[in-house]
């Protein structure tokens, strides 16, 4: 099942001293995380709620699936928040998707922020009601060692504000070969997108813009996702490909389970080239992984993207 617009629609932007929920639709949050993005979102003159779903344990996750998703759908269905902001990502987020009520998500359209696991409910979401989401921060940015200043700057650029266009400019941005494109923003973690694929919350390439990224995979775990996205027809008519940071990659380690002591023989961009469209504009290195600075992208927006190679341009129309 492919999205059902070309490009989706924007939610009301947040206004100045609204409400913000938190939830945890994946792993449970540690209480310092919840702390510190109360006292972030506050100190900006925020309201803050967060749902008692956050302080549940079953396993490792934040409650039962049915408690995650009631919570979800609680924030959508209350109107006096404006926002909903995911605690962290981990595990679990897959086993909501068929307990969310869409239809009530759809008439209470609000910015959804989340990422790494949160990645398929911020595809469900905009696959099933045609509303944007945002692959941004979540509590568990606001922890010191992974704080960012610039992450938070660019979330609250983006889902609050002025509402017309929006520019990120990143020269840090590796470029490996440069152009311009317009399209639909697809993207997210590259292990919960292939977790879609055949799924009624399947996503589809053709005119998007693809931003993608994973953390602590080897290369052959790497190269396996590549290869079925490729085979299942994920990669055609894509128009630009921002492949973000991909922390813990173990390039040089010896993989054992496959190859013995001997190194996978490929460098990370080696495999990723391998397998992505050779015509298109594509980037390493974007801000959109799980290193220290997050930026904020609306998943289903029309994007226009400029690779050039002194930065990389994001223009977000609203």
């Amino acid at each position: 099942m492919t999205d059902p617009s070309p490009c989706a629609l924007f939610p009301p932007l947040l206004p100045a001293k609204g409400t913000i929920g938190i939830i945890a639709p994946s792993r449970w949050p540690q209480a310092e995380m919840l702390e510190r993005t109360v006292v972030h979102f506050e100190a900006r003159g925020y309201e803050v709620v967060v749902h008692d779903q956050c302080y549940l344990q079953h396993g490792t996750l934040a409650g039962r699936d049915a408690a995650r998703a009631e919570a979800l759908n609680d924030m959508f269905g209350d109107a006096t928040i404006d926002a909903i902001v995911c605690a962290r990502g981990g595990s679990g987020g897959l086993l909501v998707l068929d307990r969310l009520d869409y239809e009530l998500i759809r008439a209470n359209p609000k910015p959804f922020i989340g990422s790494s696991d949160i990645t398929v409910l911020l595809q469900a979401i905009t696959c099933h009601t045609g509303m944007v989401t945002y692959h941004g921060p979540m509590g568990f940015h606001f922890l010191p060692e992974r704080y960012e200043a610039y992450t938070e700057d660019d979330l609250f650029y983006m889902i609050s504000g002025d509402p017309t266009e929006r520019r990120l400019r990143f020269p840090m941005v590796e470029v490996e070969r440069a152009g311009k494109a317009e399209g639909r923003l697809v993207g997210g973690n590259l292990s919960m997108l292939q977790s879609l694929i055949g799924t009624a919350y399947d996503w589809s390439g053709d005119g998007a813009i693809l931003f993608i990224e994973d953390v602590n995979e080897p290369l052959y775990s790497i190269e396996r996702m590549m290869a079925h996205m490729r085979l299942a027809g994920k990669f055609e008519g894509i128009r630009a490909v921002l492949v973000g940071e991909m922390v813990g990659i173990p390039e040089e380690k010896a993989d054992s389970m496959a190859l013995g002591d001997c190194p996978y023989g490929r460098t990370l961009k080696e495999v990723m080239l391998k397998h992505l469209p050779p015509e298109v504009p594509i980037g390493f290195n974007y801000p959109c992984g799980h290193g220290r600075y997050l930026t904020t992208l609306p998943v289903g927006a029309c994007v226009r993207v400029t690779i050039t190679p002194d930065l990389c341009d994001v223009v977000i129309p609203l």
